[in-house]
C-alpha cells in the first residue's frame, strides 16, 4: 500500500487532489482522492515500481516513481504553484450597477492593473488583453487593493478579498473622460471676450478648475470625468481712477484693468498698452492712470464697452 498527503507549499493540506497510480507502461492501476486533511491512500497489485500522479486545479501536477516492497510505503506530495487566482474584464461601463454587476463592460485593452497587498507592497503587475480581460496568478489569501489605469480613463481602486485558493472574478469598470471647450462671448455684440475667467464646478458644489479665456475668448477644460456641471464666466475688476478735466489737463485716460488670476497667477499685461521707462501704463500724452497696471488700453470712447463699463456676459 502507499499511503500520504498532500501539500501545497506552506504545509497547508490540498484536499480533493487526485491520486492516479500507473505501471510503467501507462495502464491505471488505482486511482484515489485527497481527503480534507490531504491524505491519501493507493494499493498496488504486487511489489514493484510504480508511477504516482498528483493533479489538482489549483497547483501544478505532479509525478514520481515509487518503489513498493511488501510492507505499506510513506509518499507524501508537495504541490507547487498553489494559491489563487483573481481575473476579469476592465473597460468601460454601460448600464447600471457598479463592478459590472447587474451591467455590463465593454473590454478595454491596455489597461494597467496593479496588485497591491494591505502593506502597500505591490504583489503583481499585468495589462488587460485586446477584449479587456486580465488575470493574475499565484496569489495567497489576503485582501488586497487592485488599481486599474488607462489613458482617457478614469483610474479606479477597489478591494478585493482573495481566498487561499480557487479563482476570483472581479470585473473593473472604469469612466471615461472628456474635453470641454467654450468660447466667452459678449451678450450684446457677441464679440469674444479675452482674459475672461471661466470656472466649472460640479454638481456637489465642488470647483474643478478656473481657465482664463484666449484672445478668441476660448477656453478649455482637459479630462473632465462624465456628470453634471455650472459653468460660470467673469470679467474684470472694476477699478478707479481720479481725473480732472479741464484747460491743461489730458483729454484722454488710460485705465488698467486687472485679469482674473488663476491659482493665484495674473495673466500677462496686454502688449497694447503704451508704456514708460518704469513699465507702468501711460496715456498718449504721458498721463499715468491711478488703477492697476497690466490691464487692456481703452480710450473714453471705447470705456462703455469694456467689460467694467457695463457688458454684460
Amino acid at each position: 500500500m502507499i499511503f500520504g498527503r498532500v501539500t501545497r507549499g506552506d504545509g497547508a493540506p490540498v484536499p480533493g487532489a487526485a491520486l492516479t497510480l500507473c505501471d510503467l507502461s501507462g495502464d491505471q492501476l488505482d486511482r484515489a482522492a485527497a481527503d480534507e486533511g490531504g491524505h491519501y491512500q493507493l494499493v498496488p497489485p504486487t511489489g514493484g515500481t510504480y508511477l504516482v500522479i498528483c493533479a489538482s486545479s489549483t497547483h501544478q501536477p505532479q509525478a514520481s516513481l515509487v518503489a513498493v516492497a511488501d510492507r505499506p510505503l510513506r509518499h507524501d506530495v508537495g504541490l507547487t504553484g498553489g494559491g489563487a487566482t483573481l481575473g476579469g474584464t476592465v473597460g468601460v461601463q454601460h448600464g447600471a450597477g457598479t463592478n459590472g454587476s447587474g451591467t455590463g463592460v465593454s473590454g478595454w485593452g491596455d489597461v494597467v492593473l496593479t496588485l497591491t497587498d494591505v502593506r502597500g507592497t505591490v504583489v503583481a503587475v499585468t495589462r488587460s488583453g485586446d477584449d479587456g480581460t486580465y488575470r493574475f496568478a499565484d496569489l495567497t489569501e489576503g485582501t488586497y487593493t487592485l488599481t486599474a489605469a488607462a489613458a482617457r480613463l478614469a483610474p479606479v481602486a477597489e478591494t478585493v478579498r482573495v481566498p487561499a485558493e480557487g479563482h476570483v472574478t472581479h470585473d473593473v469598470a472604469l469612466a471615461t473622460r472628456t474635453q470641454l471647450t467654450g468660447t466667452v462671448r459678449s451678450a450684446g455684440a457677441g464679440r469674444p471676450v479675452a482674459e475672461a475667467l471661466a470656472t466649472l464646478v460640479s454638481e456637489d458644489g465642488h470647483v474643478v478648475g478656473s481657465r482664463v479665456t484666449g484672445d478668441d475668448g476660448s477656453f478649455r477644460f482637459d479630462d473632465i470625468a462624465h456628470g453634471v456641471y455650472t459653468i460660470t464666466a467673469s470679467g474684470y475688476a472694476p477699478v478707479a481712477s481720479e481725473i480732472e478735466i479741464g484747460p491743461g489737463h489730458p483729454s484722454e485716460v488710460v485705465l488698467s484693468l486687472v485679469p482674473p488670476a488663476v491659482d493665484g497667477a495674473q495673466a500677462p499685461p496686454r502688449a497694447d498698452v503704451p508704456r514708460g521707462d518704469d513699465g507702468a501704463a501711460v496715456a498718449g500724452n504721458g498721463h499715468v492712470a491711478n488703477g492697476a497696471n497690466g490691464g487692456r488700453h481703452l480710450s473714453a470712447e471705447d470705456a462703455s464697452e469694456s467689460p467694467s463699463g457695463g457688458e454684460r456676459w
